[in-house]
């Protein structure tokens, strides 16, 4: 099996426009993201922000022009791509830098009043070690924020594990976080999906990118709104979500970060 590092170390960068426009489950969490904060009044306004696993920077993209930016990934086409991209020329500040992947010493050191991690605790090889370098950045009255999915066991071969709504809740407790929010979502993409698209992560040939992209074209059709409707009616029929959000703090008897 191959690394992290060589899996994706040229997986970012050329257009994406097209990716960006079938990408719902991308689109789902920027929008959910945002809409949190605004629920529990996070300001964001000359916010510092931090996304570990910041991939094509979608959710960095998605904060006031105020708010100064870092970003660290594996990929090192992914900090190149960042660094060329038009959309961080607004912002106050925006730095991208790769970081190994079983050394997390080399994260920005600094105090985050945000930091944010979409599918990424997944792919490292210790998650521990990752919550607790998190965990001594983020600043006394700071967020970390969450987004992971849920899946069985093998799914996804190059995943490093899997979690459970539950799991992750326990995998941030025992980092010292405390829990503010935690939410099961995207039912729609699982159960159905989840069987039809085994040849897409099984690298089959021709029919896996096939029923994929499929997949990804069709949910793409979904606004916001009734993806929301639609994960709701599936949650109260007892279908089981496909990603974990959790939203979390450093615990009330914790004082400032300590490096």
């Amino acid at each position: 099996m191959c690394t992290q590092l060589e899996r994706y170390k040229n997986f970012y960068g050329g257009n994406d426009l097209v990716r960006r426009i079938f990408r719902f489950d991308v689109r789902y969490r920027c929008r959910r993201l945002q809409e949190m904060l605004k629920e529990m009044r996070i300001d964001c306004d000359g916010a510092r922000v931090l996304d570990f696993g910041f991939g094509r920077g979608e959710l960095l993209a998605t904060f006031p022009a105020s708010a100064r930016l870092r970003g660290v990934d594996v990929s090192p086409s992914a900090v190149a791509a960042a660094r060329e991209d038009p959309r961080f020329d607004r912002f106050v500040e925006a730095e991208f830098a790769t970081v190994p992947e079983r050394d997390f010493s080399d994260i920005f050191d600094e105090e985050f009043d945000l930091i944010l991690s979409s599918h990424a605790i997944e792919h490292v090889y210790d998650d521990a070690a990752l919550l607790h370098a998190l965990h001594s950045r983020l600043a006394a009255r700071g967020h970390l924020v969450l987004f992971v999915p849920i899946e069985e066991p093998g799914y996804i071969r190059y995943h490093q594990r899997n979690y459970s709504l539950q799991s992750i809740q326990e995998k941030v407790l025992d980092a010292g976080f405390e829990i503010v929010l935690a939410e099961g979502s995207m039912q729609i993409n699982g159960h159905l999906w989840k069987l039809l698209t085994i040849p897409s992560r099984r690298d089959w040939p021709v029919i896996g990118p096939l029923v994929d992209g499929l997949r990804l074209v069709m949910l793409s059709l979904l606004p916001y709104a009734a993806v929301r409707l639609l994960d709701g009616l599936l949650d109260g029929l007892g279908f089981g979500p496909r990603q974990a959000i959790v939203v979390a703090k450093r615990r009330a008897d914790q004082g400032s970060s300590e490096k």
